[in-house]
């Protein structure tokens, strides 16, 4: 079987911060998602934001699953545009200039990632700070396509004209017994966007006023911003609700009127185009793999074992 990632270490030295047992390197380098040929070489800088990141994960405590209980890490922000391309060395984000005012456009949530990226970017982190071994996900038999023409014009809030490559499909093996780095589950990311065991039983993530917490329909002016600008939740985590969608590991399934079935992944926290009741943390979609209109990103988790 080919590897999927394939990581090179040259001249080693050591980063404490990322994870203590790990050694990392500025010359280390990562096939491209887009290009079996492209190697992405890691600068310290790239590193560096990796580093801060995963540094700031925050710890969620007491979820329940399975009668048991166990903690994880979960990102304190969406991936950002600037995470994104140190990991990835591309930026496929439709809304990839002109920020808001006084906003930095490198802190945006990254998005047009279809749910296929967003496992094939954990599997890139995770063999960057832990090794191929512990990723979470199985992926082969990758398909990708590029956004023609006729998408361009059909996605008139694209604010970047460039053509995107994303993955449409690939067969995904999980396993939670890794310790790599995944996306949420649905009811890990409800638990830690509800505060965990610190729940104040908002309706919105940290506050019963939308606009105190979430970019949306009423105040986004159709765009979405710098993560970390309004108020977080009671375990200190951002934008969960509103900004950008977030994809959850989940697996559903949509029957249309002629009975046929198709899988659809699903999709929590409502976004920049939301109104009071689809940016509800009780609120959730069951939508297409294929990465949308630019209103849909993603935030990841590290189960601890």
């Amino acid at each position: 079987m080919k590897k999927i990632i394939s990581l090179i270490l040259l001249s080693l030295f050591f980063i404490p911060t990322i994870f203590a047992e790990l050694n990392s390197s500025d010359n280390l380098k990562v096939k491209n998602r887009n290009n079996s040929d492209a190697i992405h070489q890691y600068t310290k800088e790239e590193l560096g934001i990796i580093n801060n990141y995963i540094n700031e994960m925050v710890l969620v405590k007491d979820f329940k699953s399975d009668g048991k209980k166990r903690s994880f890490k979960i990102g304190k922000f969406e991936v950002t545009q600037e995470l994104y391309k140190a990991v990835m060395g591309t930026n496929p984000s439709y809304y990839s200039k002109n920020p808001a005012e006084d906003e930095d456009q490198n802190k945006r949530p990254v998005e047009f990632v279809s749910w296929y990226d967003a496992v094939y970017f954990c599997n890139v982190l995770t063999t960057l700070t832990m090794g191929e071994d512990e990723c979470c996900y199985t992926i082969t038999d990758i398909v990708t396509k590029t956004d023609d023409l006729k998408a361009q014009k059909d996605k008139f809030i694209k604010e970047d004209p460039t053509f995107k490559t994303f993955i449409k499909s690939a067969n995904v093996t999980i396993n939670h017994n890794k310790k790599g780095f995944r996306l949420p589950t649905m009811d890990e990311w409800l638990f830690a966007a509800k505060g965990g065991s610190k729940t104040n039983n908002y309706k919105y993530a940290g506050s019963n006023n939308l606009q105190e917490v979430g970019w949306v329909q009423s105040n986004s002016n159709k765009t979405h911003h710098q993560v970390g600008l309004l108020k977080a939740n009671e375990l200190g985590i951002y934008d969960m609700t509103g900004n950008v969608k977030e994809f959850c590991e989940d697996l559903a399934f949509y029957t249309n009127t002629r009975n046929q079935v198709f899988p659809r992944r699903i999709q929590v926290g409502g976004n920049m185009f939301s109104d009071e009741n689809n940016a509800l943390l009780s609120y959730y979609e069951e939508g297409l793999e294929y990465p949308g209109n630019g209103g849909q990103g993603f935030r990841i988790i590290n189960q601890l074992k």
